[in-house]
């Protein structure tokens, strides 16, 4: 009989007699017994244990030997034999590591799947009772400030037996401060020195994770660990060895403290950084030191090789042992060697250079010529310099020969250019070369579509600038000057017709006609079914067809079909004509329910290539209805929701059925065999991939269902606008990437990304993706700025167009703006070559230049400096002389080039011409004499003869 069932599987050997048996149990009956003792063998006892005994015990093991063997059969019993089974202490921590920042919430759980009569947690903070009536039991701290905790949790299989598992606990404390200094030094560094900085790092724990990465600017210098097994706060410092030179001047360290606490800590890890440490380097000057060849009149001080150091320096000059002050002026006897030294109180350094003085070119030339075309071209242009000048002439930055033959191709503004090694001059000179009226050729007939917009360019060249008129049937529509283009708005066929474009000046006159050609456009495009009323069946076949009414170049027409705006089919046309036809083009479709409500519609395109932008018509659209062959109708057809937004459509039949329902991850709805419609609604849409559909067993063979279209959209939660790789200004010219980031939108197929400069619309992106759950996206603009964008705006905008069901207008979320600085050289604004003045009067002299940045203005005559400005500047000269006459010359520069500008100031004499004195004399000379000429003629007639006669007033004398 087997005592111990639970112990099936373990083979008991019995020990009798103090012996071990191979595979027998033996009798030993004495020498009077049969020789060699009876035996009988038992077989194996296997002993299966099903649960954990406290003691296996054997009481006896019995032999038979049979009838003949004695009776009862001899029996020897052995001691008991106790047997401890151990069963595994299975416990389990969630977590089994525990990270945590001191004075935080820390917690963990404890399980196991074994019977125990308890468990519970052992800590210094948090300790939890045993209990007996779990298998999870947790321990919690709501504030851990122990840092040698060492919780663990316990089990109690049996009473007499205990099992426990430590939770590996890390506290930590990230830095109070990181601090940098430099170590026993203050104030600025000497070039070449040996200098020691120090970070310091306030109260961490554990040191151990504890790593300082050293940063000379954005690059990584060193590192530094520390090994350490206190796990309670401490300070620790880490130091870095440098030697600066010039080049470090300015530069900036800082170090950085991080906790690496592994994949269980906070990710990224915690890191402390300190304030930027700024050196300042001290080193002696440096001169880039060559031979110079000033013009004459030039200063010492305006010396050009650099020198560099610091602190601030001081220069000397020297020829031979005698010092020369820096303010001398050069002249043509002052060549030599010279001594320039720079010192500060690092050092000093000085260097020898050759100073040769030599002086440019100068002109004797005329500012204008005029002459009649095929004439000699007899204008004297002189120049003096020393060495000799190479003189050239250029035209629009191109070089040429000195004209001679004089023809209307010689017209225009010529820079005579005199160079020398020593200094460039330039004169500008006018030619005005008169000639009649030419009109350039062009098309002889112009093609323009009814409604458009159509410019007849008519552009004539001669001198004096001739006068442009336009005229059709015999009626003048436009005048201008050198070029005038027609422009004539929507075009009707009643403008077709000959054009006639007549130039004039006082050499002449000529025409020029051009023909005007209205083409019609298509007069209508429809679309409509074939040999179908009605609504379609779900899988039948179905053909469309689109009319296009009237189109001319049939060769241009391409025919566009769209459903829902996505294009399906696309045919283009290649029969060459001229005249309009009616084109006809078919769609096959074969829809199914979920077609339902769906609209097409078809657009005829013509591509005028140059002539101008494609020209569009389209039809209005088709909207078809589906059934299936049993009748489910869903209302409405297709839902568009905002995410976590309530949502809920319809199904209604008008057939009888055994039961109709919706099947979805959210909000089904179970089969109901007594109702017409039936409603699936979900207060908070939440499934990104949800696919309903109302389901219909019109008998119980037969199911059919009706996908519901869902699309569940999601506003981006930001857009940015930012420049890839560039910061600052942008130079004028240059290639540049915008970038604008789209963060968390769905569905992003629905996304459309506009670029904007300022109000205007400059690119629109779109985004092919079949993933429905939000996503970042990024859109990018090609720009090249130039000095009209300096100041200007961009942005960008996001849309989701989620059609006519979604929400109107489409949802948009607008980047900030992006302001862009662009630079760009100087441009001096144009004005008078000559100015005159008469002498003693007080005459300015205007220079404004256009600039980013802002370029400086420096006015100079004669070589010599007079004024230096901003960006406009104007030199006064007061009481003009004679020896104010002459070229003035106006530079403008700024780091990204200069530009100038010469202005030559005639000085007249103030005093009247002496022939005009002369003549005035006369004139006063003439009135003299009249006037006596008059008073002597008076006195003649007044010594006449008189006729005295008596009256009775007494005598009246009357002259005879």
């Amino acid at each position: 009989m087997l005592l111990f069932p639970k112990l099936a599987g373990l083979v008991l050997i019995v020990l009798i007699n103090g012996e071990t048996p191979d595979s027998t149990v033996g009798q030993t009956v004495g020498p009077d017994g049969p020789q060699p003792p009876p035996t009988v063998t038992s077989d194996p006892l296997d002993i299966t244990v099903h649960e954990t005994p406290d003691r296996v015990s054997i009481s006896t093991v019995g032999q038979t030997v049979g009838p003949d063997g004695p009776q009862p059969p001899p029996t020897v019993t052995s001691d008991p034999l106790d047997t401890t089974v151990q069963a595994p202490c299975i416990l389990t921590l969630q977590p089994p590591k525990v990270v945590v920042k001191y004075g935080d919430k820390a917690s963990a759980n404890c399980s196991t799947t074994t019977d125990h009569i308890g468990m519970g947690w052992e800590a210094s903070q948090g300790p939890v009772d045993m209990k007996d009536d779990v298998q999870l039991i947790t321990w919690s701290v709501d504030s851990l400030v122990e840092w040698g905790i060492k919780p663990f949790c316990f089990m109690n299989p049996n009473p007499d037996k205990q099992c426990k598992v430590h939770l590996n606990v890390t506290i930590y404390k990230t830095p109070e401060s990181v601090s940098i200094s430099t170590v026993n030094h203050t104030g600025p560094m000497i070039e070449g020195g040996q200098y020691e900085l120090q970070c310091d790092i306030q109260n961490v724990a554990p040191a151990e994770l504890l790593t300082v990465s050293w940063f000379k600017g954005d690059t990584l210098v060193n590192k530094e660990t520390f090994a350490n097994s206190i796990k309670t706060p401490v300070n620790r410092s880490a130091t870095l060895q440098i030697s600066p030179s010039r080049a470090d001047d300015g530069a900036q360290y800082r170090c950085e403290a991080e906790l690496d606490l592994g994949p269980e800590g906070p990710q990224p890890p915690p890191t402390v950084t300190s304030d930027p440490l700024n050196i300042t380097v001290h080193y002696k000057p440096v001169i880039d030191c060559s031979n110079w060849t000033p013009l004459i009149n030039t200063s010492l001080d305006s010396f050009p090789f650099a020198v560099m150091g610091k602190p601030q320096w001081r220069t000397k000059w020297h020829q031979g042992t005698s010092r020369i002050p820096s303010t001398k002026r050069l002249s043509k006897k002052d060549s030599g060697q010279y001594s320039y030294c720079a010192s500060n109180k690092i050092g000093s350094e000085c260097c020898a250079t050759n100073i040769t003085v030599e002086y440019g070119p100068e002109f004797d030339c005329p500012s204008e010529y005029e002459s009649r075309e095929h004439t000699l071209f007899l204008a004297n242009c002189n120049v003096t310099a020393s060495p000799e000048a190479d003189v050239s002439w250029s035209r629009d930055g191109r070089n040429v020969e000195r004209p001679h033959n004089l023809t209307r191709r010689d017209n225009g503004l010529y820079k005579v250019t005199a160079q020398n090694k020593h200094g460039t001059e330039h004169h500008v000179l006018t030619i005005n070369v008169l000639y009649g009226p030419e009109i350039e050729s062009g098309d002889e007939s112009v093609e323009v579509y009814e409604g458009r917009d159509v410019t007849l360019p008519c552009t004539a060249e001669g001198n004096p600038e001739p006068e442009v008129k336009w005229s059709f049937n015999n009626q003048s529509k436009t005048t201008g000057g050198r070029q005038t283009t027609l422009t004539i708005s929507g075009a009707t066929p009643a403008d077709g017709g000959e054009y006639t474009c007549t130039a004039t000046n006082t050499f002449g006159s000529q025409t020029r006609r051009v023909f005007l050609v209205v083409k019609e456009i298509p007069d209508r495009v429809s679309i409509s079914f074939v040999n179908h009323n009605g609504q379609m069946t779900e899988d039948e076949p179905y053909e469309l067809q689109c009319d296009i009414q009237k189109v001319s170049l049939l060769e241009s027409l391409t025919v566009n079909w769209f459903k829902e705006g996505t294009l399906v089919k696309s045919k283009t046309f290649t029969k060459p004509t001229k005249t309009p036809e009616n084109v006809l083009d078919m769609l096959q479709i074969t829809p199914s329910i979920n077609d339902n409500g769906a609209h097409y519609r078809c657009e005829a395109k013509l591509d005028l290539g140059t002539d101008g932008p494609p020209l569009t018509v389209t039809s209005d659209a088709l909207r078809i209805t589906v059934q299936s062959p049993c009748i489910l109708t869903l209302q409405p057809p297709k839902v568009v929701v905002k995410y976590g937004d309530k949502a809920s459509a319809n199904c209604s039949t008008t057939i009888d059925h055994i039961g109709m329902g919706w099947e979805a991850s959210q909000g089904p709805v179970d089969m109901k065999d007594d109702v017409q419609l039936i409603t699936w609604s979900v207060d908070s849409l939440v499934d990104w991939g949800m696919k309903p559909f109302c389901f219909m067993n019109p008998n119980p063979d037969q199911q059919c269902k009706v996908h519901l279209n869902v699309t569940i959209y999601k506003t981006p939660e930001s857009v940015s606008i930012s420049t890839v790789n560039h910061t600052g200004p942008m130079i004028e010219g240059g290639q540049y990437e915008l970038q604008c980031d789209i963060q968390n939108v769905a569905p992003a197929e629905f996304l459309t990304v506009s670029w904007f400069k300022g109000d205007t619309l400059v690119n629109k992106e779109t985004f092919a993706n079949l993933i429905k759950t939000p996503v970042n996206r990024s859109s990018t603009l090609q720009i090249s700025p130039s000095r009209a964008d300096d100041g200007g705006q961009y942005r960008c905008e996001a849309e989701l167009d989620l059609g006519p069901e979604g929400p109107q207008p489409p949802p948009t979320v607008t980047s900030d703006h992006l302001n862009i600085t662009v630079h760009y050289g100087p441009e001096i604004e144009s004005g008078d070559e000559s100015v005159e003045v008469y002498e003693g009067r007080d005459v300015t002299l205007p220079c404004t230049a256009e600039g980013n940045p802002e370029p400086e203005v420096k006015w100079s005559f004669n070589n010599q400096s007079k004024t230096t400005g901003g960006r406009q500047t104007t030199l006064t000269i007061s009481g003009a002389t004679p020896a104010d006459g002459g070229e003035y010359t106006c530079t403008a520069t700024n780091t990204f080039g200069s530009q100038t500008r010469r202005v030559f100031l005639v000085v007249k004499d103030d005093r009247p011409p002496l022939p005009l004195i002369i003549s005035i004399s006369l004139i006063i000379l003439l009135i003299v004499i009249f006037i006596i000429c008059i008073i002597i003629c008076k006195k003649k007639k007044q010594s006449g003869k008189y006729d005295v006669q008596p009256n009775d007033k007494g005598l009246q004398m009357m002259l005879l």
